[in-house]
């Protein structure tokens, strides 16, 4: 099979436990791209928190963004593909949190928004106040999470978090399926978006403006909202860190993030 796409998660998956893209993956994408294969990177972060990556590979492909809600053109800040919450949704995720006391962070259109400094964000704004300036994500703390929605603004998705993992599934069963695509993205974190979004179908969308068949792609990733993406390809490889529900859904499973399993599987498959 000659492959011409390969889709890389980020969290887990292309970054080690550093957060960073081991050398061993960037050579072997390097070369990959030196050979006419795409390559794409396919998150659940917003688009700003995607470029010191998309920078550092030196991409030009259009990010897969927020589990799929967007497709984002960094060359033109377009968002040619998108599904993002209403209005109405973004209110009753944001009184969901407050009946839980459940951490919120809310996805718009060019920014990251929190209320409460906690832990992890801490340590997240200590990784953007660390990115090169030129691509430093869009963290910002803002009184109301109400307020953007007053002033009508794109709501791509929510990250919800407790440590107590009881109450986030109390609180995600309150959302309706018909509705709403949750995704656990960590042990104490799910991704709140629309519904119907999700990797998979985002690749699949980007593929047929390709005009690629499926079948000619590679996909690595890690977690559950991984799964709809490696299943869709020709080539789904899980992590040797991910879940064994997530490797029971992928054709391949290779080394964790930490190692060379990446540019393993790149060298025997390109």
């Amino acid at each position: 099979m000659k492959y011409k796409v390969i889709a890389f998660d980020l969290d887990g998956t292309l970054l080690n436990k550093q957060g960073q893209i081991l050398p061993s993956s960037q050579q072997a994408i390097e070369q990959a791209i030196q050979q006419g294969i795409k390559v794409v990177l396919v998150t659940g972060r917003h688009h700003t928190a995607v470029k010191p990556y998309h920078y550092q590979l030196n991409l030009s492909t259009p990010i897969i963004c927020c589990n799929g809600t967007y497709l984002y053109d960094a060359a033109t800040d377009q968002t040619p593909l998108a599904n993002p919450l209403s209005l109405s949704q973004a209110e009753q995720v944001i009184h969901l949190a407050e009946k839980y006391q459940i951490h919120l962070l809310m996805y718009s259109r060019d920014a990251m928004n929190y209320q409460v400094l906690n832990e992890h964000m801490r340590k997240f704004s200590q990784w953007v106040a660390d990115c090169p300036e030129q691509v430093r994500p869009n963290l910002r703390q803002v009184a109301d999470f109400r307020q953007l929605l007053n002033e009508q603004e794109t709501i791509w998705k929510f990250v919800i978090s407790h440590p107590d993992r009881q109450i986030m599934q109390q609180a995600v069963a309150e959302l309706s399926p018909q509705q709403f695509n949750c995704e656990w993205s960590w042990v104490d974190r799910v991704d709140i978006a629309n519904q119907g979004n999700s990797k998979g179908n985002r690749l699949a969308e980007l593929l047929a403006l390709w005009q690629i068949p499926s079948e000619q792609v590679i996909a690595f990733g890690d977690n559950h909202n991984d799964i709809s993406m490696l299943k869709t390809v020709g080539l789904g490889v899980a992590m040797g860190n991910a879940e064994e529900e997530v490797k029971a859904q992928a054709k391949l499973v290779t080394l964790s993030h930490n190692e060379d399993g990446i540019a393993q599987v790149l060298k025997q498959y390109l």
